[in-house]
């Protein structure tokens, strides 16, 4: 722990108004928990800190899910987290830090293999043995809202801070829309920097005070997936202090756009060269192979890539969002979507998750498919746009059963996937119990 040692100097050194550090774990759906603790106590890190097992498996409102079998029926173990290297760093309080924690085994000298971080990690280690190195990028989706709920209880969309109205209509790609929320993209613009997230800037979306967040192409694929923890944090936080809320909801307005977050990836031999690309710079065969095998997990893994109720809403005709298994080039209507590239910068944009779900299990199910690519023949690649294709699950329970008898890498272990199922069975049975406005409405007097 030298090296973490050496990490809290430096930090103490450069930022020396912090006086708290925010430990932050991130829990099955990538919440962040944890604790807060005087930075004086940031050394004793280094000897870990407790946490209770059945952190992992809180559910979207923070309850232990008792029935993933990590809690009362283990006793609440406590399991020993330690930072993770080079995750020091300030936050949007200028009197608190913050650092990432992960958990370890019984044995204390591995991660646990249920963080969902631990499997991107084992993933990423079989690929090196295999002379492969993946280069991710990443896009996350947004809304900035009124703190206010509606006359029924309704989200309504921001109130245009330069305009001073609420805004209905949609304006893709609006600069004009950058400019009236010039403040607050400034200021997280700036933090994000200071922070040393790897974000190379923010567009209008689709919608009224919907914004994307690109992410500069990385090798070091943990800490992109690190940065999207951190960012969603400062999004949140700046977006309070400027007076609204953010949501990284799926579907936060029914008639207006959802929220994706996409991910890019290209693989890298040693010399750093494209294995997407022939040395005449065309498509290779494992990069039709990567395809067939994203598009063959496609249905098994939506309930990764979609884990709340919520997620499925996006899922509609006509709203640039994949309903079926297919790839194309250049084209935003797919699951699996070439953009416009060179033989140096080939890749693939996988489209089909929203902005809630878990990064590190987003770049997993990838990751997944290139693990798995040499189970398939780069013949078995449909044609791109092809139909019919395999549809989709767009509904949670319909998901969670495609996932329960899926046949994923070996690295999605059993016992991650009970865990999984476990977790996201409960949330969904709790909001079935829930009798909602709308069946009132309609059905109070004509049932």
């Amino acid at each position: 722990m030298d090296s973490f040692l050496q990490e809290v100097a430096t930090f103490k050194k450069s930022w020396p108004n912090v006086e708290h550090i925010d430990l932050v774990f991130t829990d099955i759906n990538a919440t962040p928990r944890g604790k807060r603790i005087p930075i004086e106590s940031l050394e004793k890190l280094s000897k870990g800190v407790a946490l209770p097992l059945s952190t992992i498996s809180l559910d979207t409102k923070g309850n232990v899910v008792e029935t993933a079998g990590l809690g009362e029926d283990l006793g609440e173990p406590d399991h020993l987290c330690f930072p993770i290297t080079n995750t020091l760093i300030p936050t949007s309080n200028p009197s608190v830090g913050q650092i990432l924690l992960t958990m370890t085994d019984d044995n204390i000298s591995t991660p646990h293999p249920l963080l969902a971080r631990t499997i991107v990690e084992n993933m990423l280690d079989e690929l090196k043995e295999r002379g492969q190195y993946p280069v991710i990028a990443m896009e996350l989706e947004f809304y900035l809202i009124d703190k206010k709920r509606g006359p029924n209880g309704e989200l309504q969309t921001a109130v245009n801070p330069s305009k001073n109205i609420r805004e209905t209509e949609t304006e893709v790609y609006h600069l004009d829309g950058l400019d009236d929320y010039a403040e607050f993209l400034q200021e997280l613009n700036s933090l994000a920097v200071i922070q040393k997230l790897n974000t190379s800037g923010a567009l209008s979306e689709s919608a009224p005070g919907q914004f994307e967040i690109n992410f500069n192409h990385s090798e070091n694929v943990l800490k992109a997936c690190d940065d999207i923890i951190f960012a969603k944090r400062l999004i949140r936080q700046i977006a309070n202090k400027h007076g609204f809320d953010a949501t990284f909801m799926a579907k936060p307005f029914h008639d207006q756009a959802g929220s994706g977050q996409h991910v890019h990836i290209s693989l890298l031999n040693a010399n750093g060269r494209n294995l997407f690309s022939n040395l005449d710079g065309s498509s290779s065969e494992l990069f039709y192979q990567t395809i067939s095998a994203m598009l063959a997990q496609a249905r098994g893994t939506m309930a990764l890539l979609c884990p709340n109720v919520n997620s499925y809403r996006r899922f509609i005709p006509g709203a640039y969002v994949p309903t079926t298994a297919n790839w194309g080039e250049n084209h935003r209507g797919v699951a699996l979507r070439v953009p416009i590239s060179d033989a140096k910068n080939r890749r693939i944009e996988h489209r089909i998750a929203g902005a809630d779900v878990n990064p590190y299990l987003l770049v997993a199910t990838v990751l997944g498919g290139v693990l798995s690519s040499p189970n398939y023949l780069a013949s078995q690649c449909p044609p791109s746009l092809n139909e019919p294709a395999q549809h989709l699950p767009t509904r949670m329970p319909e998901a969670l059963t495609a996932l329960d008898s899926s046949e994923l890498p070996e690295q999605f272990s059993r016992d991650f996937i009970d865990l999984y199922l476990a977790c996201k069975r409960s949330e969904l049975a709790d909001f079935e119990r829930v009798v909602t406005p709308l069946e009132i409405d309609w059905m109070l007097h004509s049932a």
